[in-house]
């Protein structure tokens, strides 16, 4: 029975999750039967290292983690991620003051976007981009603006199109690019650094894939500056714990205490034995991050090798693990299609704006013997699909 309350202005305006509806049809198709490929999220397959593991067992253990934490991140925790920052990036980072942790990099990215964005506020979303950007800017009450990645710009972004906008709150970037494989130049940040000066915007890069680049590390932002910039991460891929919720945020010391001050108030503390055991993944040996990436470098050559043979119009992947594929006409169709028919469940490339419309993003969350399936069965439905056109 209907109370009659209705929930607030602000739920009643927020999509469906893109990713739970995803969710809902493989968990349809497998009650049917189905033997279904699910390369629709990018939730990675293999375990957490064994070391990290035995951490957390440590900490679980210590009876200083059974009470509530403090909100501040633990000492530990905030100069490992210094210690990534600077043996990795080249950054040197004040632990105190320009570092945040967070329940994941999902929480990040709202309490930066929350921190920063007031009601009627423009935030500057990637598109294509991650949907929860846009849904961040939802729940400010902000206007999400889109900046286009063109593929003939590399997917990095048409800066020039926002000629006509003279003010934002935040421009926010991700980069190494969830759908499209792509990686930052040096310019690229550059120019997001003197157009959020323009502006009067916070930057914000989401480099959840830090370390998910085949031919280099990939650019972290704050090589370029640390002023008005700030990185939001995590170890869900670089660490294989997604199902941790562990992530983290660094750089400028003022929107770091903004995100924080938001941080406390909307999210709490974050378990004292997560805290720990991440402090050791970042600290610790990083040879099983390392080798991560040529498992994820295999698998790409393997699904784009045989896709470009099927003649399938695949978009170069320099990074994360994820790849774009250009379809032509109604992606939400095919990705139904494929789905029904051939049992491989894809997300659609819609999902991740206007500009990923006729698009379908690939995770490669599998090991080879199943992605060889995969390309096996994409070879099939290539029969049954419609030529695909060449982009324009």
């Amino acid at each position: 029975m209907s109370t009659g309350i209705r929930p607030a202005a602000r739920v009643r305006a927020l999509p469906e999750n893109f990713f739970g509806s995803l969710d809902r049809a493989v968990a349809d198709a497998r009650a049917r039967g189905v033997d279904v490929i699910d390369v629709s999220k990018g939730d990675p397959d293999l375990p957490t290292p064994d070391a990290i593991v035995a951490s957390m067992r440590a900490a679980v253990s210590d009876a200083g983690n059974h009470g509530y934490p403090a909100y501040a991140v633990r000492p530990a925790l905030a100069e490992a991620i210094a210690k990534r920052y600077r043996e990795d990036h080249g950054v040197d980072l004040d632990p105190d003051v320009q570092v945040a942790a967070f329940h994941g990099s999902h929480e990040g990215l709202m309490a930066a976007v929350l921190s920063l964005a007031d009601p009627g506020d423009v935030v500057v979303v990637p598109d294509p981009g991650y949907p929860a950007y846009r849904g961040a800017a939802g729940f400010a009450g902000a206007r999400p603006h889109p900046v286009p990645l063109p593929s003939a710009l590399g997917h990095q972004p048409d800066f020039a199109s926002l000629a006509t906008l003279d003010r934002a709150a935040v421009l926010l970037l991700n980069y190494p690019h969830n759908p499209t494989g792509a990686v930052a130049t040096r310019t690229t940040f550059e120019r997001a650094v003197a157009e959020s000066t323009r502006l009067g915007a916070a930057f914000v890069n989401d480099f959840a894939y830090s370390s998910l680049g085949f031919s280099a590390r990939p650019l972290s932002a704050l090589t370029v500056d640390a002023e008005r910039t700030v990185e939001v991460s995590t170890l869900s891929k670089t660490y294989n714990m997604a199902g941790w919720r562990i992530g983290y945020a660094a750089g400028a010391p003022d929107l770091i205490a903004a995100m924080r001050a938001y941080q406390a108030h909307a999210f709490s503390t974050i378990f004292g034995a997560t805290q720990d055991a991440a402090a050791a993944a970042l600290a610790g040996d990083q040879s099983a991050a390392e080798a991560l990436v040529d498992t994820y470098r295999a698998r790409r050559d393997l699904v784009v090798d045989g896709l470009r043979q099927q003649g399938w119009d695949v978009a170069p992947s320099d990074g994360t693990f994820f790849v774009w594929v250009r379809v032509g006409g109604d992606d939400v169709e095919v990705a139904a299609h494929l789905l029904a028919h051939h049992g491989v469940a894809v997300a659609p490339g819609s999902g991740f704006g206007e500009r990923g419309r006729g698009r379908i993003r690939l995770a490669l969350v599998h090991p080879l013997p199943r992605l060889a399936d995969l390309v096996a069965r994409l070879a099939a439905a290539r029969r049954t699909l419609t030529a695909t056109p060449k982009p324009v």
